[in-house]
């Protein structure tokens, strides 16, 4: 038989084969046994293109992954430097893959780090969404400045843990000002807010009570999202404050971030602790200050440093670990201050590109909110579904990031019209990314999200 009869021979019996073509064909690099023994292969050489068995092929696996090395290599930083023309980034370049599963079976080893991380998370969580009390009680006797009735207390309305220097600047705000050390950097005007005046002796609650929600939103400005936990206010005028940044609420804060409400969303990382914001926003005042402020500013800044020293505490702007959590963001969101999820670098599996440039997910928000009437939005807001539907395509597939990524930019824009979309994307990811504590905070805040500066519950 010759050679081109052996290629006819081979190729009618791959059209005969029942099996799912597979959607790389002959360039397949799969060498799992299941993957084989679901999908169809075409002999070597041969490209099929009929039209009865066209394949839906997902943008993240457009090229197999040939090297371990090259694999391993790429980062999620490269997706944050990606700049690809709107004719490029198609909305239905998201659309589902049915390799997925087969490349999850054939990089179990890796994906069972995920697996073990979540579990983790899961004996950290109790059955009414907190952090175990018994995970509280042994950080607080590692320092002997934190009461345990007030960690609890903490946990048990913010649903976070606190970590040690924020226990100590109290102590050091108590050293300035023993009768009021909410407002003892009053003179530059800093004041410890939120959990703060669980310390002070400002919120107390009984067992009983069952409005605890709503300090859930005690000092929780617009634009602060799950991820964030406001515990120093300054000025009104444009709403700044600073607070502890952490990706997950059963992890230490990876930074003290600050934003300025009455001007944007954006989350500015400045110190790994309040010591270090708190000693940046020293040095800055004092540049601006007058004869008679740059004095008491002096003298305070003086006060922090000697206490910062004494407690070993480091007033470093940018440490290894903060250096370390940027490595792992997969996006950097409106907020500008990153997201971080399990993210596969063989597989490129936990994470893809939302179906929009940032700047046209923009321009679809903007037309939303600038419409004058509900005919108008019609549009804009079938574009957005479109991007929200391949999002939970994603999800679907494992790829969290994406509805995380969406969701925080839809909270972040702040447009009333998008709020329910926002709570859909980030449901989705907190919810598979086993992050609930985060989930109960977003839908308090949500139901009371208020642009104000005055932002007490008590």
């Amino acid at each position: 038989m010759s050679s081109n009869n052996v290629k006819d021979a081979e190729f009618q019996a791959y059209k005969d084969d029942s099996r799912i073509p597979c959607q790389y064909g002959a360039k397949c690099y799969q060498k799992n046994p299941q993957h084989h023994s679901k999908y169809k292969h075409p002999p070597k050489g041969e490209t099929v293109k009929e039209k009865t068995e066209k394949i839906i092929t997902g943008e993240k696996r457009k090229h197999p992954i040939k090297d371990d090395k090259k694999a391993q290599s790429e980062s999620p930083q490269k997706k944050l430097q990606k700049t690809l023309e709107p004719s490029e980034r198609n909305l239905h370049s998201l659309s589902p893959s049915p390799e997925r599963n087969d490349v999850i079976d054939d990089n179990k080893g890796d994906n069972e780090k995920f697996k073990k991380k979540t579990e983790t998370s899961d004996k950290k969580i109790s059955l009414n969404g907190h952090n175990s009390v018994n995970s509280t009680e042994n950080n607080a006797t590692e320092n002997t400045s934190m009461p345990d009735m007030d960690a609890k207390r903490i946990m048990d309305l913010f649903l976070v843990e606190m970590p040690k220097d924020f226990f100590q600047f109290y102590e050091f705000c108590k050293n300035i000002s023993k009768d009021n050390p909410l407002s003892a950097c009053k003179s530059v005007r800093l004041k410890l807010v939120g959990p703060y005046d669980i310390l002070d002796g400002k919120i107390k609650i009984s067992s009983s009570e069952n409005n605890k929600e709503k300090y859930l939103i005690h000092w929780r400005y617009y634009y602060d999202p799950p991820e964030f936990q406001t515990i120093v206010k300054c000025d009104d005028k444009e709403g700044l404050h600073f607070g502890y940044w952490r990706d997950d609420a059963v992890e230490k804060p990876v930074f003290i971030a600050k934003n300025r409400a009455n001007v944007n969303g954006i989350f500015e990382p400045v110190a790994e602790n309040i010591f270090g914001a708190v000693d940046a926003y020293l040095q800055n005042k004092v540049k601006t200050a007058n004869p008679f402020e740059k004095t008491s500013i002096i003298r305070l800044h003086s006060q922090l440093k000697n206490f910062a020293k004494q407690h070993d505490v480091t007033l470093e702007k940018n440490t290894a670990d903060m250096r370390a959590r940027e490595k792992r963001v997969v996006a950097r969101t409106f907020h500008k201050a990153g997201i971080v999820v399990p993210y596969d670098k063989k597989t490129q599996l936990g994470y893809r590109d939302l179906a929009a440039t940032d700047n046209d997910l923009q321009k679809i928000l903007k037309q939303i909110e600038e419409a004058g009437t509900p005919e108008d939005r019609k549009m804009p807001i079938a574009r957005l579904d479109e991007i929200i539907r391949l999002a939970t395509i994603a999800a679907d597939e494992c790829d969290f990031g994406t509805c995380l990524e969406l969701g925080h930019d839809l909270f972040s824009n702040g447009g009333i019209h998008v709020q329910a979309r926002a709570l859909q994307m980030l449901s989705i990811a907190y919810t598979h990314l086993k992050r609930p504590q985060l989930l109960k905070i977003l839908e308090a805040h949500l139901k009371n999200r208020k642009k104000d500066c005055e932002l007490s519950v008590i």
